[in-house]
């Protein structure tokens, strides 16, 4: 799910979106792609990053940062001159290649470098960036509770590329105070306690994985576990909360339909979850993402499933996104109907398993009239948008709504059998990969022998 910038106005209450995801929606969705989207630094076509490795301290008395980068990365050429990264509003204080200190400006919300001369292509190298920052859009800090959790825009908390179809290993050590609890992507390594006290919590990801689903979450947290089942193996589920607010009792219950949906999505897609653990977390204030490996969503969400234990909506959509948006990434935004409408729709048909066809008919009728009071005030456009710099709140709506009615007036078309084999023939065949529009046509059209032309024209390509 991303993302928070420009504050769009409340939608209609009749939505496949539920209100508490709505407002998370609202106060996510802008920030991140605004300055993802507008800031995205160069393709890499001369360099490669490698992988990233990150030392961070969270200042919680001043919701600061202070932290060094280390980006591993080969250059393609060896007279490239200057190497760009975004950095959001990071303050840089040294940028140092081996024990050469390098020359580095600002420009706007990019980090440029100035490269020595003597640099060798396809030649493994090694640069550090130390820097400072502060609590934004992108790093959330609750100081009332030492909460730490990171919200989209890597780029606020660590120089990156802010793009899509670049994919790396991510390692991150945390400092912390004592008898704090971190989240992390990938796998966690056995934190050291430091002679000041500090405890250094330290996550691995190996899975070449986009900027944007990297993050962390460090905080007083209660903890509960669960195991998931499938035929492929057993996955390791980890469930958090603000200790004063959920005992590891209740964490089970707002979670406990986790196996399920894992085991769900895992069958349909056609591929194992990817990773040794999945982790979802409760956070003060408000939280709607997907990240590598682990999710975040706000207390609300925790209340309000204990309430109501059929609204599990958002824990769906999250853990939906592990195959699409995650394992399957759009390659430019413009695409980005892929990562949500699919999501979107698999969050219902998992709603259909889970509560019957009532319930999915239900999801389906509220996209279908939110999608034609879009048309009706002259808002349709195509789901491959030609930028997505400044999205509205009716282009937000369409990725979300129109992709999944796409979704499901493509499952009525081909029919059960063919539909769900084209879905996971499309999975399978661009894992680990970034994808457009054009390779789920072929996918769809390949496995069901259906040419699919007409019906991307109506619904996917038609204004």
């Amino acid at each position: 799910c991303p993302p928070p910038a420009l504050r769009a106005p409340p939608l209609p209450a009749q939505n496949v979106l539920p209100p508490n995801r709505l407002q998370a929606l609202r106060l996510c969705l802008i920030a991140f792609l605004a300055s993802m989207l507008s800031n995205v630094a160069w393709a890499q076509s001369d360099w490669t990053a490698t992988q990233f490795n990150l030392e961070l301290e969270p200042q919680f008395e001043t919701s600061t940062i202070r932290a060094t980068l280390t980006l591993d990365f080969t250059v393609q050429q060896a007279a490239l001159k200057h190497l760009t990264l975004d950095a959001g509003s990071l303050q840089i204080s040294a940028v140092e290649l081996g024990s050469v200190v390098l020359r580095f400006e600002k420009v706007g919300s990019q980090l440029r470098i100035t490269l020595p001369a003597s640099l060798k292509a396809n030649t493994p190298q090694q640069l550090r960036v130390r820097y400072t920052g502060e609590g934004s859009g992108g790093l959330r800090f609750d100081k009332d509770t030492l909460q730490v959790a990171t919200a989209f825009s890597t780029s606020q908390w660590m120089p990156c590329l802010d793009d899509p179809s670049v994919r790396a290993p991510f390692h991150l050590t945390l400092l912390l105070p004592p008898d704090l609890v971190s989240v992390g992507n990938g796998t966690q390594v056995a934190p050291q306690i430091r002679a000041d006290d500090r405890v250094a919590h330290r996550w691995q990801l190996q899975q070449p994985m986009p900027s944007y689903l990297y993050g962390f979450v460090a905080g007083q947290l209660a903890q509960a576990q669960a195991l998931a089942t499938t035929p492929s193996g057993t996955t390791k589920l980890e469930y958090f909360g603000p200790a004063s607010l959920f005992t590891p009792a209740q964490l089970q219950q707002v979670f406990i339909d986790t196996p399920d949906m894992l085991a769900f999505f895992a069958e349909r897609a056609g591929v194992a979850y990817p990773q040794p653990a999945y982790r979802q977390v409760l956070l003060m204030g408000p939280a709607a993402q997907e990240m590598a490996g682990f999710s975040v969503m706000g207390v609300r969400y925790g209340t309000r499933v204990l309430a109501e234990p059929s609204a599990v909506w958002l824990g769906a959509h999250e853990l939906a996104h592990q195959w699409w948006g995650n394992g399957l990434t759009n390659r430019s935004w413009r695409h980005f109907w892929l990562n949500e409408g699919i999501a979107t729709f698999m969050t219902v048909a998992y709603l259909e398993h889970r509560f019957g066809p009532e319930e999915y008919l239900r999801q389906i009728d509220a996209a279908r009239i939110k999608y034609q009071a879009i048309r009706e005030s002259g808002q349709d456009k195509s789901l491959v948008f030609p930028d997505w710099d400044k999205p509205t709140p009716g282009d937000r709506s369409l990725v979300y709504d129109k992709g999944a009615l796409v979704m499901h007036e493509l499952r009525k078309l081909l029919g059960e059998d063919a539909f769900w084999k084209g879905l996971k023939h499309y999975t399978r065949t661009h894992w680990g990969q970034s994808v457009e529009t054009a390779d789920f046509k072929r996918a769809m059209q390949v496995s069901s022998g259906i040419d699919l032309s007409d019906f991307f024209r109506q619904w996917i390509e038609a204004r």
